[in-house]
């Protein structure tokens, strides 16, 4: 009976020995190898190039359902034509983004527009992109903000439909002129001279 004993107590230990030996290999094998200094540091700027910082806190003043009143310039010296719309603004993507989607007319017909815009941290400076149904170019323009008149401004080059392969600069203004009130102009340099073609005024409904 001893004998016995002794035998499944040996087995026993060998066993546990066995599979503690097996466990210590897998935790070995699961475990990945340290992250170097350059890893490391990779990964840092990765971090600091996605955080959400006060730029973009910034952005969400945006937020909400805009009223918009559209005024175009067609030709130099003629009055502007106005139209109706509205915009719905919200953050996407953690707040790293503030998207637009805009209805309205455009010429009469019935126009849809959707845009983003968003602070590049590894850039220092505000991008905004805008596309619509009444093209198929999409346009990115860059810009920085200045605290004191509350106003972004940007710029970026159009594609000019009616000369293929020539590009017209733009220079968007967004400015905030109140609580619950803000302005877009978009200037366009043609020969040489910049004019006001559009300038929307928002009001939060």
């Amino acid at each position: 009976m001893r004998k016995l004993t002794g035998s499944r107590s040996l087995t026993a230990t060998l066993a546990a020995l066995v599979a503690l030996t097996v466990a210590s290999f897998g935790t070995a094998a699961d475990t990945p190898p340290a992250a170097s200094a350059a890893q490391q540091a990779a990964m840092q700027a990765w971090q600091r190039a996605a955080a959400v910082g006060p730029q973009h806190q910034r952005l969400e003043w945006f937020q909400g359902r805009w009223k918009e009143r559209v005024q175009m310039w067609m030709e130099p010296g003629q009055p502007p034509r106005i139209e109706q719309g509205v915009a719905e603004v919200r953050p996407v993507l953690g707040g790293r983004f503030m998207e637009m989607r805009h209805r309205g007319h455009l010429m009469g017909k019935p126009m849809q527009g959707l845009g983003y815009s968003g602070y590049d941290n590894v850039s220092g400076r505000y991008t905004s992109i805008w596309m619509d149904d009444g093209s198929t170019a999409i346009f990115v323009s860059h810009g920085d903000y200045d605290a004191a008149g509350k106003t972004w401004t940007y710029h970026g080059q159009m594609q000019d439909p009616l000369q293929p392969g020539t590009t017209i600069p733009v220079r968007e203004v967004v400015r905030i002129t109140g609580p619950r009130s803000y302005v877009f102009e978009w200037h366009e340099t043609r020969d040489g001279r910049e004019r006001k073609a559009m300038q929307i005024d928002y009001t939060r409904l």
